[in-house]
């Protein structure tokens, strides 16, 4: 039946098609490796960064530790999280920062970061995982100040929105 065979000029001109392929895929995917080797060997470098800055900190109580100098409380461990908090919080701000680091501890937060930092080192060439991966955090963090007005009353969302600005602006 005519047109059911393939004709010898059309296979051919296919062929270097098929042959670009064969040799694009090689090189995308040594493209990919690299991509993701980078952002792991960043994050490393990262971390190891951090642990020596940790070394600097103090326990002061159960899982609480404080650091030297001025910077933003955060909750750092996925096993034993820890929460550090710097030596410039004044007592009504440490006992805002506490409560919302303690609700990201409570939530899981650090092992969803965890995951979506996975994600975004796999697929680090997406626009969108980034996006999605900077929104989530952002989310989060607003999730927790909503947590901390609902667990604390609204009577401190004004001196709560203060420290938040506070220490967003480098002043803690």
């Amino acid at each position: 039946p005519a047109g059911s065979r393939m004709d010898d000029s059309e296979f051919r001109g296919s062929a270097p098609a098929a042959g670009l392929l064969r040799q694009a895929i090689p090189l995308a995917s040594r493209l990919w490796l690299a991509g993701c080797a980078g952002m792991l060997a960043c994050s490393l470098l990262s971390l190891l960064r951090l642990k020596r800055e940790l070394k600097r900190a103090v326990r002061e109580r159960e899982n609480i530790y404080r650091l030297p100098g001025r910077g933003t409380p955060f909750v750092y461990g996925l096993l034993r999280p820890r929460i550090y908090l710097s030596q410039g919080l004044k007592a009504e701000e440490e006992a805002y920062m506490l409560c919302h680091e303690q609700i990201h501890i409570r939530r899981g937060d650090p092992v969803f970061r965890l995951l979506g930092y996975g994600a975004l080192c796999i697929h680090w060439f997406n626009p969108l995982i980034w996006l999605a991966f900077l929104l989530s955090g952002r989310d989060m963090e607003m999730s927790c100040d909503e947590a901390v007005l609902k667990r604390m009353g609204s009577q401190v969302k004004k001196s709560y929105s203060r420290s938040l600005l506070a220490l967003s602006g480098g002043e803690a």
